[in-house]
This record gives structure tokens, sequence and C-alpha cells, in this order.
């Protein structure tokens, strides 16, 4: 049994914490005292603190479950800590980039494994009613090392996490901030935008959104993600955010012309191509 810290008791760490919670001594951090004793009544965590500082020397994995702007901040914080010789360090962040700056910074002078992590998992829901402890079984896991030693400590962490079942994979860090930026942060945006745009041309949300059907609710339902959250996330992945948004304005212009010109051949191949692309989504290569 490991002592496993984790820092954001939302959907997310709340959840990791659940899932682990029978394998492992679970210790929350929470910046609210009501989240962490609900957590303690719920069988979520063992125990619970409002101060990592207070607890990370206990860890054999420390998880940072927050947004990645706090992810950064409680780097620099781990950096001036005592910890363990042996503590595997990982996050659950959506972008890696700024996140593996700020770790290579800190640890420079320490022995300490940092692995960057992050699940394919999680909905539109906040905070522990969110909380699922089925919610990693099968979901993509990515694993990435910051360096060498890192890479080889993976394995170790696997084992500890292996009783939330996901599906553990390795990936580079700019390949993976790429990958996030077309198939998460993109969508994201894109739903944010159609449900800004509906309310410019049809009014208030509460007029129009009566008539609305499955396809409007089902596109834009990411967008009742929380919104403070999400500005965090897209502004921690500008650049591969921007490239991908640059893609997918094209594609949308593409559509735009073939519409504008009545050109049913063009527009029948690309919703074609897209109609065909969608059904092998999942399947792999």
């Amino acid at each position: 049994m490991k002592t496993i810290v984790i820092q954001g008791l939302g959907e997310m760490g709340g959840s990791l914490a659940a899932a682990l919670y029978h394998q492992h001594h679970i210790i929350g951090v929470d910046q609210n005292t009501d989240i962490i004793n609900e957590a303690c009544a719920k069988q979520i965590i063992h125990e619970g603190t409002t101060n990592l500082s207070a607890v990370a020397g206990k860890a054999d994995v420390i998880i940072l479950a927050t947004p990645v702007s706090v992810i950064l901040s409680t780097i620099k914080t781990l950096g001036q800590l005592v910890l363990k010789d042996d503590v595997i360090i990982t996050d659950a962040g959506s972008t890696k980039q700024s996140i593996f700056e700020q770790a290579k910074i800190a640890f420079d002078q320490q022995c300490i494994t940092f692995i960057g992590g992050h699940a394919m998992a999680g909905t539109q829901n906040s905070g522990l009613d969110a909380v699922n402890p089925t919610l990693y079984q099968g979901v993509p896991y990515f694993l990435i090392p910051i360096d060498e030693q890192s890479k080889q400590n993976i394995p170790e962490l696997k084992q500890i996490l292996q009783s939330i079942g996901a599906n553990f994979t390795e990936i580079d860090t700019q390949q993976h901030d790429d990958l996030m930026a077309m198939i998460s942060d993109v969508p994201h945006i894109a739903a944010f935008a159609l449900v800004n745009a509906a309310v410019k041309q049809l009014g208030d949300a509460q007029v129009f959104g009566q008539y609305v059907a499955g396809g409007f609710k089902d596109t834009t339902r990411i967008a009742g993600s929380n919104a403070k959250v999400w500005t965090d996330i897209l502004l921690s992945n500008q650049d591969s955010i921007v490239d991908s948004l640059h893609v997918y304005t094209e594609a949308l212009k593409e559509i735009e012309i073939a519409l504008t010109n009545g050109n049913r051949l063009e527009l029948e191949a690309l919703l074609s191509r897209a109609q065909d692309s969608r059904q092998h989504l999942g399947e792999k290569a």
C-alpha cells in the first residue's frame, strides 16, 4: 500500500481518489475544508488537509489534479520541500509544455521523478458531485516522461494506478499538446462559439432554446464546461491551439464556399469525407 497525496478533489482528482481508495492510503488536499470533510465522509479519501506542504513529505506519489496555473505554482512549492527520495510526482493537466518547463527548473537539483499524466476522461460537470470511481475505466491515459529517469519509472506508476482501469499510453510532450489542441481544445472552442453565435443571431437562449433538438444540444454539450477552467486550459496551449484553429477555420471555409457556389458535388464530397472518418473513430490503425 502506497501513500498517495492528491491535490484537487474535483471530478478528476476526486475520481482518482475514489478509484484508488481501497488499494492505497489517500490524502486529499483542497482549499475548501467542507470538500475535505465531505470527501472523507463519502470514503473518497482517508484524510485531508488544506496545506500540501504539511503532507507532501509523507507521499510515495503526489498527483496534481488542479488547473494548469495552479499546477505550475504547486511545482514551485514542491521544489522547495523535502520529499521522499523515491517519490513520483505526476499531474492531470491537459497540456504539458509549460508544466514540464516549470518542473525542470523546480526539480533541477533534486532526484525527483516527474511524469506527466492526462486521461481522456471527464464530463462538463465539476466538484465532488461529479466524482465517479469508474470514470477512468477503459479510457486512454497518457503518461509523458520528462526525462530518461522518469521514463524508467513509468512501469511503477502504472502498477500503482492499475486499479483505476485506464489504458496507459506513452507519448512525448509535443505530440500530446498538438493532439489535445485538435481533439479536445478546438471542440470546446467550437461549442462555446456556436452557442455565442446562436445568441447573437437569435437572441436570448431562453427564447430559442425551447426549440433546439439533438443536433444543437449534442454539439454544444461541452459549452456547459467551467469557463474559468477552460480559459486556463486554452491559454496554457496557445500555439498548438491557434495552429489547429487555422486548420478548422479552413475546413469551415471550404464548406462555406461550396454552399455559396451551390456546388452540390463539392459539398457532398466534403460531408462524405467527414462521415467516413467519423465512422472509424475509435478504431486502431
